[in-house]
């Protein structure tokens, strides 16, 4: 079963060289790595995410921000996921930065190995592995986010078709956390608290019944 990684850059170059250099260091073979650098373009997300994967082949596709450092077995042990429990849709790994649960239960409760997220809990965009057939089945990412929002909109699809939101708790991803957006907050090229209000505000639409 072979996996795509996924890498957008963002003019910053730093991160985005030792992201690159970690997962070929830390993955076993049948992976490939597809970059796109989207700068100064800055096309939307999820447009680019989509054509990225309509351009690969491979049967799994993992989204890798290029702030994320992968740890050894990282891909190993998400990719295992979907051989031990039924219906996964996609998979994620702890992590020790994240705005979500991936990284606040304690050592003692990480041994049970797999969390399911429940209620509107979604796994964390950083790095997100998923089946391409989940991806063409929920018509892909949608395209009229800004800079976030659009995987919370398509796992809330995957949800929807019955599969499962699985955080593998012995895979482990360093993640230094908003390193593009410090960038460009500093250059005074973008407003953090005005995306994520948009954000929330359109994936709350997108779940009014």
């Amino acid at each position: 079963m072979k996996t795509d990684i996924l890498i957008v850059k963002y003019n910053n170059p730093v991160w985005e060289d030792f992201c690159i250099e970690a997962v070929k260091y830390w993955t076993v073979p049948h992976h490939e790595i597809i970059v796109h650098d989207n700068y100064p373009d800055n096309k939307n997300i999820g447009y680019l995410w989509n054509q990225m994967i309509k351009r690969s082949k491979a049967e799994y596709i993992c989204l890798l921000n290029t702030d994320a450092i992968v740890q050894k077995d990282w891909l190993t042990n998400l990719m295992t996921t979907y051989q031990d429990v039924s219906k996964v849709g996609a998979v994620g790994p702890t992590t020790n930065r994240s705005k979500n649960i991936q990284s606040t239960l304690k050592k003692a409760e990480r041994e049970q190995k797999f969390h399911r997220m429940d209620g509107y809990e979604t796994l964390s965009g950083f790095c997100l592995h998923f089946p391409r057939h989940v991806w063409k089945e929920v018509n892909g990412f949608p395209e009229d986010f800004g800079f976030y929002g659009q995987e919370v909109a398509f796992l809330d699809r995957v949800r929807s078709r019955g599969y499962k939101e699985i955080w593998r708790q012995d895979s482990f991803v360093w993640h230094y956390g908003s390193a593009t957006v410090k960038k460009e907050q500093a250059e005074g090229k973008f407003d953090e608290l005005e995306e994520r209000r948009q954000a929330r505000k359109r994936v709350q639409e997108l779940r009014q019944p």
